[in-house]
């Protein structure tokens, strides 16, 4: 995902090309799913890096603070994080880094006992800041159901991503998901497609 010649890399390209496109003046991305192992992270990591490539400054910042993924998927360890950061003063960008120049990942950090540290003004804030110097913060996000039951959110940023799987995710599911979506007034950018020999993204 991070490897610019890896053979899915076009695939994210395609992904990064179609967000830009759709989501003219989108600068924070919601990814989620309609149930869990349907590839969240892995989108947002090639996302990340496909937009990194091509010159855009992107950041992935994961808030699944009840099942974070993103360091497990980079091997790193989970010290420090976005917890930090919203109980910090500092930007978002100090509790990350760079895993390729242009692409900043923020991990969960130290886990809190009460996941309604997302539910407070302060991640807003914290995000909306991170994007001061990036052009596109792509947040990691629970399942949908959470999503729609958060509003942060489902409200506070500029746009969603509904990522479903091609073999895990049924076609009735993805419907149903996709209409809460839009019942609930969020603003849906795209539909990935993940698990298929071709990924992307449709307005």
């Amino acid at each position: 995902m991070l490897d610019p010649n890896s053979s899915v890399r076009r695939h994210y390209e395609d992904l990064a090309n179609n967000l830009l496109s759709v989501g003219e003046g989108v600068k924070s991305v919601v990814v989620t799913s309609p149930e869990p192992r349907a590839g969240c992270t892995s989108v947002c990591i090639g996302l990340g890096a496909a937009l990194a490539g091509m010159g855009r400054a992107a950041a992935v910042v994961d808030c699944n603070l009840e099942n974070p993924q993103l360091h497990r998927m980079l091997g790193e360890p989970n010290f420090v994080g976005l917890t930090n950061g919203l109980r910090g003063s500092s930007n978002l960008e100090h509790y990350g880094h760079e895993v390729v120049p242009g692409f900043l990942v923020v991990p969960t950090g130290p886990i809190p006992s009460d996941p309604a540290l997302l539910e407070t003004g302060r991640f807003v804030e914290v995000v909306r800041g991170l994007e001061a110097g990036r052009d596109v913060v792509i947040l990691d996000a629970p399942v949908a159901g959470e999503v729609l039951r958060s509003p942060n959110l489902s409200g506070g940023f500029d746009g969603v991503l509904l990522v479903v799987h091609a073999s895990r995710t049924t076609k009735s599911t993805a419907r149903a998901t996709t209409d809460d979506l839009l019942d609930a007034g969020i603003n849906l950018l795209g539909v990935v497609l993940n698990g298929s020999s071709y990924a992307g993204a449709r307005p």
